[in-house]
């Protein structure tokens, strides 16, 4: 029983390590840019290291539990976005890097923003069709990678960084991967309201309500409400 319980936590556990240790990469950057006085770079380092903590503060505020791969994700992709594309320049050495940080994150948030929506549509606070909520998780997506754009900009115009890369070029393909990215997302989410079934979606939601049964007796009491009117 002990080695069944250990193994199915292990990959948890392989995670949430490779999380911190990537966390801890990137403070040692900022203090090797502090060191080089290097500020813009430090103070966005900074932020980027905030931004890990960002599946942890939305659990917290939500009084949920998040699959701990949604902090693994976010982290890897933190890291590979800063560590390795500013640091590392690996934007630079390959052309293709931003194209699918951006696709891969697209998706992510996606899966992520249809998981929040879902939670109120299986509580029963939300009555919608599924294309609704298809549509959300995508506005939501594109809306988090417009942010990003914004921010990239900005510190370009106000702070003289070379984020954008290319121009408008850049930001045009960024958006548009972004597109296809939570279109994605939101198709996957589409069809799991739908018909229930998603190789992709199922597991993320099973796993998410069994970690948060609250959601379920939630669901069982809204069901018995229904049948009983």
């Amino acid at each position: 029983m002990f080695e069944k319980d250990f193994w199915d936590r292990l990959p948890n556990r392989i995670q949430i390590v490779i999380s911190v240790a990537l966390q801890l990469t990137i403070l040692a950057l900022i203090v090797f840019l502090f060191f080089r006085q290097q500020w813009l770079s430090a103070v966005t380092g900074l932020l980027i290291l905030l931004l890990t903590f960002a599946p942890a503060i939305l659990a917290r505020q939500l009084s949920l539990q998040l699959p701990v791969e949604f902090t693994f994700i976010t982290t890897v992709f933190l890291y590979a976005s800063f560590g390795l594309g500013e640091v590392r320049d690996f934007y630079y050495r390959f052309w293709w890097w931003d194209l699918m940080l951006h696709s891969f994150s697209a998706l992510m948030i996606g899966l992520i923003g249809f998981l929040m929506i879902y939670v109120f549509y299986m509580a029963g606070r939300i009555r919608i069709p599924p294309i609704y909520i298809a549509t959300m998780t995508l506005s939501l997506a594109v809306m988090v990678g417009t942010l990003w754009e914004i921010f990239e900009f900005s510190m370009d115009w106000f702070f003289n960084m070379d984020m954008q890369k290319s121009g408008l070029v850049d930001t045009m393909t960024d958006l548009i991967v972004n597109f296809c990215g939570a279109s994605i997302a939101a198709i996957l989410g589409y069809f799991y309201v739908k018909n229930g079934d998603s190789l992709v979606v199922d597991r993320m939601v099973r796993r998410f309500v069994a970690q948060n049964p609250r959601l379920l007796r939630l669901k069982r009491a809204v069901e018995n409400k229904t049948n009983n009117r």
